[in-house]
């Protein structure tokens, strides 16, 4: 909140004022991550506004105009610029002013941008189940890859629990780092719901439910288990407390009172100078949750542990790529695909995954989507 304060106190002009209790209180009706949201894509404005001369805010649409130019000579994607321009919209609200985004020539200035570039935007490498969901078969690393690649170490029982839980639940890597044990009610079947207090979709925090399997049920409490974790964060931290190995020190090292000369028995000496303190590692679960950063890095070294140990078919150049298309949203991508994949439509599908329009699934399952749409349906039946 204080950058974003900062960010707009120096774009705003000489003598602006702005309502203190209205910003408060709009600042204040939106998520923490929406408002360091905010002000990165506003840090992106103000540093066209240091090269540019002119009124920051409130900013007229010209010039809007020449800072879609701006982002697209340094080779922006539209979607970004798009955010940006959304971001900006909403700060012009937060300052309770018309906003320049709206203006005639600025969505043209963005129709333009788009035909001039691909349209298409990027999506994280989706991490379906594997084989035998639907008529279209994932390939590459999948989920069950995933978990084969997990040791039965503590972290390696943590990391399966994780990708377990995040691919039945279709949670956002916001949602599963706050994930309580309090939040799992197990069911006599051995499977479970999960609470999920709230969401990017879900501002006021009404909750949402989803269904856990028994397996990975089975997966949380074999984690639970091992590290003793009952209540409060399910996912933690993994601390690593090393020591360093050390070199005996002969009992005879040891000064001797005064006036005393150290007796020892034969062999005693040597006997000690010959048994060094080897090094330790010990690892120590910690009390904080993970960070979607580490989450990140647990999936990305999972599939690197999985391609070293044979269980995908990928080297090189296409394995790097493979790997630097995971992200935090894969697991997402890949229930929403292995659904579209089993002949769900987009309406349960956006139900399930708690968006708010089918649009978002749509475009994540929009190569699977042919496979299970009406006129697939249709043409199984009558031409096989």
């Amino acid at each position: 909140m204080l950058q974003l304060t900062q960010l707009i106190a120096t774009l705003l002009r000489a003598g602006a004022t702005v309502d203190e209790l209205a910003y408060r209180k709009s600042l204040e009706a939106r998520a923490p991550a929406s408002v360091k949201a905010l002000a990165n894509d506003l840090a992106c404005y103000a540093d066209f506004c240091a090269r540019m001369p002119g009124l920051g805010l409130p900013a007229a649409a010209p010039r809007i105009v020449a800072y879609l130019e701006d982002c697209e000579a340094r080779g922006l994607k539209p979607a970004s610029v798009e955010r940006r321009l959304a971001s900006l919209a909403a700060v012009h609200g937060l300052l309770d002013v018309p906003s320049p985004t709206r203006a005639s020539v600025v969505r043209d200035g963005l129709r333009g941008f788009r035909r001039r570039v691909t349209v298409i935007q990027r999506q994280a490498g989706p991490l379906r189940f594997g084989e035998g969901i639907g008529a279209v078969p994932a390939g590459g690393f999948t989920l069950s890859v995933l978990l084969q690649a997990c040791p039965p170490d503590l972290a390696g029982l943590r990391d399966a629990a994780l990708l377990s839980l995040a691919y039945d639940s279709g949670t956002r890597v916001s949602e599963q780092v706050r994930v309580d044990c309090e939040h799992i009610a197990p069911a006599e079947d051995g499977s479970a719901v999960l609470t999920i207090p709230g969401s990017k979709t879900d501002q006021e925090g009404q909750g949402a439910f989803a269904w856990l399997s028994p397996d990975t049920m089975r997966r949380v409490r074999a984690w639970q288990e091992a590290a003793g974790v009952v209540s409060g964060p399910l996912f933690r931290r993994i601390h690593v407390v090393r020591t360093k190995a050390r070199e005996a020190t002969p009992i005879t090292a040891l000064p001797a009172p005064p006036g005393y000369v150290w007796r020892l028995p034969a062999g005693i000496q040597s006997e000690a100078a010959a048994q060094p303190v080897p090094a330790t590692s010990t690892l120590m679960v910690g009390e904080t949750e993970l960070t979607p950063t580490a989450v990140r890095l647990i999936i990305k070294r999972t599939a690197r542990r999985a391609a070293k140990e044979h269980l995908v078919m990928l080297a090189g150049a296409e394995l790097d790529a493979a790997i630097a298309a995971l992200s935090t949203h894969s697991l997402r991508v890949g229930l929403t695909q292995d659904l579209f994949a089993s002949g769900e439509d987009a309406g349960p599908i956006a139900q399930a995954l708690r968006w708010t329009s089918t649009s978002t699934a749509l475009r994540y399952g929009r190569k699977l989507a042919p496979a299970s749409n009406a006129t697939a349906r249709m043409l199984r039946r009558v031409r096989g």
